[in-house]
């Protein structure tokens, strides 16, 4: 199903979003004050408009009510990118993204009531760090409240100590969701499947014990 989405400030990261949104065929408005940003992605875009994110008059000209989602780049100042979210959530913007660029500007976009807010630096480090920890680790998603979805690869060493599914050290805290062995993913695997290197497993469960499961890896 085709979408519709305004993405407001191109640099890198909403041009990113920008180029994928329309690689998966959704209609896309790009927006953004500086015209030779706007051109470098204007072939990418459904439409494209140089405006002023700050300019209420500039926004309900946009009709960001009519869209999907719309996600706010605005990371070369704070005080454009609060301000462009204030006068969207008041514009009737269905469903607002919001780039963070610091912890203040995060709290700040929160107390706003923004509905979803990224912060690219913080995820990718805590991305890095968690693959550096751990090795096997592939992906990781945070649903919170402690509580984690990841990605494992099965290393030799974890195949030297667990033979089978129901040899891992998972407790009562961690359930096994699937299991992919080359392209063949098992969604309900039995207990007693035997573990290859270089399988994957997707687990979910407590931060602490998953944590103590990667001393395992």
């Amino acid at each position: 199903m085709h979408r519709q989405f305004a993405v407001i400030g191109l640099g890198y990261f909403g041009a990113t979003v920008a180029r994928e949104l329309r690689r998966h065929e959704h209609e896309v408005l790009g927006v953004d004050p500086d015209e030779k940003r706007l051109n470098a992605v204007a072939d990418l875009l459904n439409q494209a408009v140089i405006a002023d994110p700050t300019d209420e008059h500039a926004l309900r000209e946009l009709g960001l009510d009519q869209f999907d989602a719309v996600l706010i780049d605005l990371s070369d100042s704070m005080e454009q990118s609060l301000t462009c979210a204030l006068l969207a959530r008041e514009l009737g913007a269905k469903e607002l993204w919001v780039k963070a660029t610091s912890d203040a500007h995060h709290k700040l976009l929160s107390k706003l009531g923004v509905d979803h807010i990224v912060h690219p630096e913080y995820d990718l480090g805590v991305r890095v760090a968690e693959s550096l920890a751990y090795h096997a680790m592939v992906d990781f998603i945070h649903l919170g409240d402690h509580q984690f979805v990841v990605e494992l690869e099965v290393s030799e060493r974890l195949c030297d100590e667990c033979l089978q599914l129901d040899q891992l050290p998972l407790g009562d805290d961690i359930s096994v969701v699937a299991l992919r062995k080359g392209k063949t993913l098992d969604r309900s695997p039995a207990p007693d499947t035997p573990l290859n290197h270089g399988d994957h497993l997707v687990l979910i469960g407590e931060l602490s014990a998953l944590r103590k499961l990667g001393s395992h890896l």
